[in-house]
């Protein structure tokens, strides 16, 4: 293949792959505009319309991954996950929480000497803060739930099946898993935004991508993608919640026992992901010895074939010259 048809077929995956991910922002603008016409206050219901963008996003990448997988390889993997590799998910899903939550105390202490960052960092708790703008009182407590169960389970599945699933899928036919991996990881922390998301978003992108490579399985992004929604800040979320009568105090704290175990993950979240890299090339090696095996087998299969057909052969001329 010359370089300009290897060229064509890179170009042409990330060019796909920009598309889809253009796909996701109408189908999320579409509920926005629906909302607005409906004259529906999405930041009193923000847990119903972040659920109906997610499911809306949802659907519309589940139909493009079923239309790139038609008459070629299925475009999402889903193989099932081993228990061992379930605990290092998890492992790693706390581990990447500890990534952020360090992150997050650099850009910190940067902020303290640099005023940009200090507005860059004001902007990011208030975009990350439910009730920043909002006051609780005003919005309803079903749909504070609705919120943090979008956040925790749908949210996961609906980005993963985006940027895994189908961007992460697409790139691969062009380029490659690696280049693929931080490919995507670049998509999915622009698709944050340009601010402080940025820097954690493209780092946890490079974690969770390189995971779904080494599992072959989708749920394993989507599993990663939950732990780090739950104990990041879906448990705030649902603490915080004034109906439930939480004293704020029992949520910092919690919150800080959670962001200091994260933390202390991170070496073990290490050792976790090379557990994932090595049980990889195992089942390589273990698939390569199975597939020469059955291509042996094929062989003997043919030879014992040629065998019999050479004896009957034999007989059946033997049997000629008796009668003669």
């Amino acid at each position: 293949m010359s370089f300009w048809e290897k060229a064509r077929i890179k170009l042409g995956a990330l060019g796909k792959a920009v598309i889809w991910l253009l796909y996701f922002v109408c189908a999320d603008y579409a509920v926005y505009l629906a909302f607005e016409i409906l004259k529906i206050d999405r930041k009193i219901y923000k847990g119903t319309f972040n659920l109906c963008a997610t499911l809306a996003v949802l659907g519309v990448m589940l139909i493009v991954a079923r239309l790139l997988s038609i008459k070629k390889e299925p475009l999402i993997k889903m193989n099932k996950l081993m228990p061992d590799q379930v605990v290092c998910l998890v492992i790693i899903g706390l581990g990447m929480l500890g990534v952020v939550t360090t992150y997050i105390i650099v850009a910190d202490k940067i902020a303290a000497f640099l005023e940009s960052m200090r507005n860059a960092m004001d902007d990011y708790r208030e975009s990350v803060d439910r009730f920043s703008d909002t006051p609780q009182t005003a919005v309803p407590v079903w749909d504070s739930i609705l919120y943090v169960i979008t956040l925790c389970f749908i949210v996961p599945v609906t980005e993963e099946v985006t940027f895994r699933g189908v961007i992460f899928g697409q790139l691969r036919r062009g380029f490659g898993p690696w280049i693929s991996v931080v490919l995507s990881a670049v998509l999915f922390g622009l698709m944050h935004g340009i601010s402080v998301h940025i820097g954690y978003a493209i780092a946890c992108g490079l974690i969770i991508a390189a995971c779904y490579h080494l599992t072959d399985s989708l749920v394993a992004p989507i599993l990663l993608h939950a732990v780090f929604n739950i104990f990041g800040s879906g448990i705030a979320n649902f603490m915080n919640v004034e109906a439930f009568g939480i004293p704020s105090e029992y949520t910092t704290s919690l919150m800080l026992g959670i962001n200091t175990t994260s933390m202390f993950m991170m070496p073990v979240a290490v050792l976790a992901f090379a557990y994932l890299v090595s049980a990889k090339r195992k089942y390589a090696k273990a698939r390569a010895a199975l597939e020469e095996s059955s291509s042996i087998q094929v062989e003997l299969s043919g030879e014992s074939t040629e065998n019999t057909e050479n004896t009957d052969t034999a007989v059946d001329g033997s049997g000629i010259e008796a009668k003669e």
